[in-house]
């Protein structure tokens, strides 16, 4: 487990998202940095610290400054990651904030991404305030300990309620998704349900699916590939206009001014 402390930022040396159209395979090499690799789509076969590691999309590993680390096998072309080079800061004397571990599956990527985004735009240039990137860089790693905070021990949660969870995921950005839906596939009554999921997680269940409705909207529209239209049908409107409202309404901001905002990164291949 890495200790999280927040005395400081941490301070981000390099970054970019990886992209090949190609077999690719890690070099092989030793840095003085630590280094996040977070996946997005394809498979990083990875050897470090004599183990084997398989990042997939929405998983992360942490590899350790002075430890050789090198690609075991080919991953197949269209393999693409994001990835940050980083100094931390030196141990507080109070207790660390939080733990991340080493290598983990997210229980939401789509949070993940934005960030690294937003990461990658600050350190792209995209703010004028110095050391922006450093501070993006703090909150991915406050994001990481957040999501990964079961795994230090805490109690598990119970099958039927990690059900619901991951069918929710599953559905959200269909067009016809409603609480009653969800209700009806996992055999409970809606209102108990909307009241259960309410006492659990501090929110209702209609506000977590705009929750994932609206972290993939900001994904694809940060990927700047798609137009406002497509990625409207692709979060479950039929409607770009409504869904251009209903995206202001919870962003802030216009989807136009949002991919402005957070559709800078750096690609590499090699």
């Amino acid at each position: 487990m890495l200790p999280l402390y927040l005395h400081e930022p941490y301070r981000l040396r390099m970054s970019g998202h990886f992209l090949s159209d190609e077999t690719w395979s890690h070099m092989d090499r030793t840095i003085a940095d630590y280094e996040l690799i977070v996946g997005v789509s394809g498979v990083v076969f990875m050897e470090t610290g004599g183990r084997m590691y398989e990042v997939r999309a929405g998983n992360i590993l942490f590899l350790m400054p002075g430890e050789r680390h090198r690609g075991y096998r080919l991953s197949t072309p269209g393999v693409s990651f994001y990835w940050f080079h980083f100094l931390v800061p030196e141990a507080a004397e109070e207790a660390p904030a939080g733990q991340m571990p080493r290598y983990a599956s997210c229980p939401s990527p789509s949070r993940v991404h934005i960030l690294a985004r937003q990461l990658l735009h600050a350190a792209n240039g995209g703010y004028r305030i110095r050391g922006a990137g450093d501070y993006f860089l703090t909150c991915l790693l406050i994001e990481l300990a957040d999501q990964l905070q079961d795994s230090d021990g805490r109690p598990a949660m119970d099958a039927q309620l990690y059900e619901l969870l991951a069918w929710t995921r599953l559905h959200a950005l269909d067009a016809d998704i409603t609480v009653g839906r969800i209700a009806d596939h996992i055999g409970y009554n809606k209102d108990y349900l909307s009241r259960m999921f309410k006492r659990r997680f501090g929110s209702g269940l209609l506000d977590y699916i705009h929750g994932l409705k609206l972290d993939a909207a900001k994904e694809l529209l940060a990927g700047g590939k798609l137009g406002v239209k497509e990625i409207a049908g692709r979060v479950g409107f039929g409607d770009d206009k409504q869904f251009a409202k209903w995206f202001k309404r919870l962003a802030g901001v216009t989807p136009t001014a949002y991919r402005q905002a957070f559709g800078g990164t750096r690609l590499n291949n090699r």
